[in-house]
């Protein structure tokens, strides 16, 4: 009888050790992780955070209704859409007599409609998109549809990335996962300080800090930098995104001055320069000594011609041996000329406006030209000056009563890419 008992406490004992370990390990504190593997977290954390917007996504998937997706095709209509989503002639009715009806029935081909509906037929959401991101809603509740413009707000994915140039910036970029398209904003922001053929060494660095944009783990834009910085030598470059009250998004130093130039440096694309200014040329075609006052850029016929600045059209016609001739008054002080143009932008005409980077007009090779190519001058008070070497005057500066809400921004901005540098490269 003794060593039954005893045998009933021993395992009496072992039980009550055994339930102590078993809620001693559900309840105790997370083992730490080791430092290796904390940095290799942290890194992640940098690359990849995620910060989702507040409002609720329409058009998701729910368990109790079902989407149905029609991509346009030719002479496909809103109303034999729905009637294929077995939508009731009772719910199309209401819709085509709700104000705004109008904007949801213009379908086009290639565009998609989204029908989402419950499991017994009702409409939900009806959505009429051209990118699966911006167009018409309707929404139906209580007997009723209300139609209305409507994008739908995206996940964000904010990235950072250090990258030191080693032999080219494209590969070294490339190799540091940055797509084609961000790394074209990138040259354009420094653009025009950085000369990205010449001026580029090993050595040379950059920062930046920009944005992706998901939509149901899709990629559906292209990247949007936030803030970025170059370090090119002994220089610093800096550009910080900001967007004025009415939307419109620009680029300043730290100092608030806009990256952009007032004017760009080349009006046109895929060429190369086949004269430059030259005070003592001998003329091609007249055989004698005459000033080049601009700078020729050979391109084929047809190469489409940009104003560098904004401006209003002063002159539009021919113009002796210029040819076909258009020059863009800026301001008091400046003006541009292109000449021996092909023809003009269809519409232009003298005092219209045009804003930089637009399409004016195309190269040809009239008047006393040899070939296909655009006479480019740039005037300064009236005198002919070199555009390849004349000093740019710079866009206009953040605004005095935006100047505080933009500093305050930077500094956040400066110390948010020192942080995160810091934090990839802390431990090398």
């Amino acid at each position: 009888m003794k060593n039954l008992f005893f045998e009933l406490k021993y395992y009496l004992l072992f039980l009550i050790i055994f339930v102590v370990l078993f809620i001693g390990i559900i309840f105790s504190p997370k083992i730490s992780i080791s430092s290796d593997n904390q940095e290799f977290i942290q890194k992640e954390v940098v690359r990849e955070k995620v910060l989702f917007s507040d409002d609720r996504l329409s058009l998701e998937d729910d368990t109790n209704d079902v989407v149905q997706i029609f991509e346009i095709k030719k002479n496909d209509t809103l109303l034999n859409l729905l009637k294929k989503s077995n939508i009731k002639d009772v719910y199309i009715r209401t819709l085509i007599k709700t104000s705004g009806s109008e904007k949801l029935a213009q379908i086009k081909v290639g565009d998609t409609l989204e029908v989402k509906k419950t499991i017994s037929g009702e409409p939900d959401e009806i959505f009429l998109t051209t990118n699966e991101l911006d167009g018409i809603l309707a929404t139906y509740k209580n007997g009723l549809f209300k139609i209305q413009n409507f994008s739908r707000p995206l996940e964000k994915l904010e990235r950072f990335a250090s990258v030191t140039i080693d032999n080219s910036l494209y590969e070294s970029a490339v190799r540091e996962g940055l797509s084609d398209s961000l790394i074209m904003d990138l040259v354009y922001l420094f653009g025009w300080d950085i000369d990205f053929i010449f001026d580029i060494r090993p050595g040379d660095k950059f920062d930046v800090l920009y944005e992706d944009f998901y939509w149901k783990g899709k990629q559906v834009k292209n990247p949007d930098i936030k803030a970025a910085r170059f370090l090119r030598g002994n220089k610093v470059y800096t550009a910080i995104r900001y967007f004025y009250k009415d939307g419109t998004k620009e680029y300043f130093s730290l100092r608030g001055k806009n990256v952009k130039k007032a004017f760009l440096r080349t009006p046109v694309e895929f060429s190369y320069i086949s004269s430059k200014y030259n005070l003592n040329r001998k003329h091609p075609v007249l055989n004698k000594i005459r000033a080049h006052t601009g700078v020729d850029y050979a391109a084929p016929k047809g190469t489409p011609i940009i104003s560098t600045s904004s401006g209003s059209v002063s002159y539009i016609g021919n113009k002796g041996g210029y040819g076909k001739l258009i020059e863009i008054k800026h301001s008091e002080d400046y003006s541009t000329r292109y000449a021996h143009l092909f023809k003009y932008k269809k519409g232009l005409k003298l005092g219209d406006k045009v804003s930089q980077g637009e399409v004016i007009g195309y190269v040809g090779k009239s008047g006393l030209a040899t070939g296909y190519h655009l006479h480019y001058e740039f005037r300064v008070n009236g005198m002919h000056t070199d555009p390849l070497t004349v000093k740019l005057p710079d866009a206009e500066p953040i605004g005095d009563s935006e100047k505080e809400g933009f500093q305050n921004l930077a500094v956040r901005m400066i110390n948010r890419i020192d942080n995160l540098y810091l934090q990839i490269y802390a431990a090398n």
